[in-house]
């Protein structure tokens, strides 16, 4: 029996239990997940939210916009009472007063193009769009994206819940992503593509692709729910994540999740690829690998917050290991029950509200160590781990909505590699932490050390401002395994002791990039972006970037990809 299949099979029969409203979920990278981070930190209003777990169900923001009022705000925060009064309530699918809206139907509400609500059914569509233009000197390139897509979701009989959004793309990339794609052919947070030469615009060329998340949920009882689709997980607070980002191609899943008391907990199984899709011949299945997690968050008061993470990724020949299906016992002990060859690891998650207005997070991630090798100071490879530490300041020096966000990121050379291999696939680890040849973690992979700062203002409510200065040590593999790429061999490693963080061909990165956004109407911007980006490296020589752009979007938020 497939995994597919058996993953079904396990939702069909818990389609069987009682349950009450759930809803689908909010975008991660949305504005308003800053909004929310601002009621959280200022006001101690985050409702039973456990932050660490992304994206945030409709149903948790809901429940924020009914159950609070603004009467603990600062009565001059006249931008977040907005947000927490109107803009919550949109996104949560829950008007306070519906309007009679265009042709009966459409924008009923100014962020929902069509809607339905009924008693036992809703339903919501909206279109997606967006187009960017814009110029890199260096190369004198026309650099374009041209996005068209629609969302769907809504409910039925407060049990199930159901979304699914496409969209299709034409554009290219900076002179600094290119070389990814034609090394790894695969687009950072994409699936499968194809070359693009424009019909209408002469030596307009690129990738076009496409991509699709969807998902169907049921919540089991008041307290539990499962969920079965193709989508992403985030599991952090910081703009990256150590234990599981967001940054890669979408991943089939089943997951269940419990809530209760001060305590949520999540188990995930998903389906893999070991490569990309352009890596295989004509008709060719992409060769499949297995991954299943644990999340335990406890959150003893409004100001903070603690969590334990472990996962397992594994190749057995297309089929799923079911000793995993487990939701609670620890991975270790069952890989060394299996006596297994599977890449394992564990981490911890926090954050802590320490002040009226700042908040510090962290996580520490550790796929292999030992305490006699670190302390005896030979550098053994072997000790494989990352850090995490991050700050948030709201209002910073008193000035309303001035918003100041930095983290820093360090990873070990070969953390999140492994040694398992496969006939089919040469040189390349089927149990890496990594899909469709994407980190599942940081893009960078490991053998790195990154610093961000964030700055962000929003004068009013609906222009939005945002400097973000990046700085990146980071030792790439040239011809040799230095621990960068976490895709290959462990065991093509430089040598057992002397690993030196950044070892191999030194990069230092260092990206300038200045944002703006203003909100003509409900979630459609217009975007200017001006960019400066320098990697120095003097083995594999030097990329200067310098980049400006503007466009308009609807219905969805800009990613940025900086490696």
């Amino acid at each position: 029996m497939k995994f597919n299949t058996i993953l079904l099979f396990f939702s069909l029969i818990c389609f069987s239990f009682n349950s009450e409203g759930q809803s689908s979920y909010i975008h991660n990278g949305h504005n308003i997940y800053h909004h929310l981070d601002r009621l959280d930190v200022l006001y101690q209003i985050n409702g039973d939210i456990h932050s660490s777990f992304k994206p945030y169900a409709r149903s948790d923001v809901r429940a924020l916009s009914k159950n609070h009022d603004c009467s603990s705000m600062d009565h001059n925060d006249h931008i977040l009472q907005h947000y927490f009064m109107q803009d919550l309530s949109f996104l949560a699918d829950s008007l306070y007063e519906p309007q009679k809206g265009f042709l009966k139907s459409f924008y009923k509400s100014p962020a929902h193009f069509f809607e339905i609500k009924e008693p036992d059914f809703s339903l919501v569509i909206n279109p997606i769009l967006n187009f960017q233009i814009g110029y890199e000197s260096e190369n004198d390139d026309v650099i374009f994206l041209n996005k068209r897509g629609i969302e769907l979701y809504g409910t039925l009989d407060e049990k199930l819940y159901f979304y699914t959004n496409f969209h299709e793309n034409q554009s290219n990339f900076l002179n600094y992503i290119t070389p990814f794609i034609d090394k790894y052919k695969a687009i950072p947070g994409q699936g499968n593509y194809k070359p693009y030469q424009s019909a209408v615009f002469e030596g307009a060329s690129g990738f076009d692709y496409s991509n699709a998340q969807a998902y169907l949920g049921y919540k089991i009882s008041k307290h539990s729910l499962l969920e079965l689709g193709h989508n992403k997980q985030f599991v952090g607070n910081g703009m990256r994540s150590l234990l599981l980002g967001d940054s890669g191609q979408n991943y089939f899943y089943l997951k269940f999740n419990v809530r209760f008391w001060k305590i949520e907990y999540q188990s995930l199984f998903t389906e893999l690829s070991s490569i990309s899709a352009r890596q295989t011949v004509n008709t060719e299945l992409l060769p499949k690998k297995y991954m299943a997690s644990h999340y335990l968050s406890f959150k003893p008061s409004k100001k903070f917050e603690i969590g334990l993470f472990e996962s397992v990724v594994y190749s057995r020949e297309n089929h799923f290991e079911f000793q995993y299906l487990n939701p609670v016992i620890l991975y270790r002990t069952a890989e060394h029950y299996l006596d297994s060859p599977d890449n394992v690891l564990i981490g911890l998650n926090g954050k802590w509200n320490i002040f009226s207005r700042i908040s510090l997070y962290g996580q520490f991630v550790l796929d292999e160590f030992n305490f006699s090798e670190f302390f005896d100071g030979t550098n053994w490879w072997g000790n494989k781990y990352g850090i995490q530490a991050g700050l948030k300041y709201f209002n910073v020096l008193g000035v309303k909505n001035l918003d100041l966000q930095t983290e820093f990121n360090r990873v070990r050379p070969y953390t999140y590699s492994h040694f398992q291999e496969s006939e089919e696939i040469q040189g390349i680890s089927v149990s890496s932490y990594s899909h469709f040849y994407q980190p599942l973690a940081h893009p960078l992979g490991a053998n790195f050390s990154e610093v961000i700062f964030k700055l962000r203002y929003q004068p009013t409510r609906r222009l939005i401002l945002e400097g973000r200065y990046l700085y990146t040590v980071v030792g790439r593999d040239n011809n040799t395994n230095f621990g960068s790429d976490i895709l290959l061999l462990n065991t093509t490693r430089t040598d057992d002791y002397g690993i030196l963080q950044h070892q191999g061909a030194r990069s230092e990165i260092q990206n300038l990039s200045l944002d703006m956004s203003y909100e003509l109407f409900y979630n459609f911007f217009i975007d200017l972006q001006v960019m400066l980006r320098k990697d120095t490296n003097l083995e594999l020589g030097n990329t200067n970037t310098t980049f400006i752009n503007s466009g308009i979007r609807y219905n969805i938020h800009n990613t940025k990809i900086d490696y």
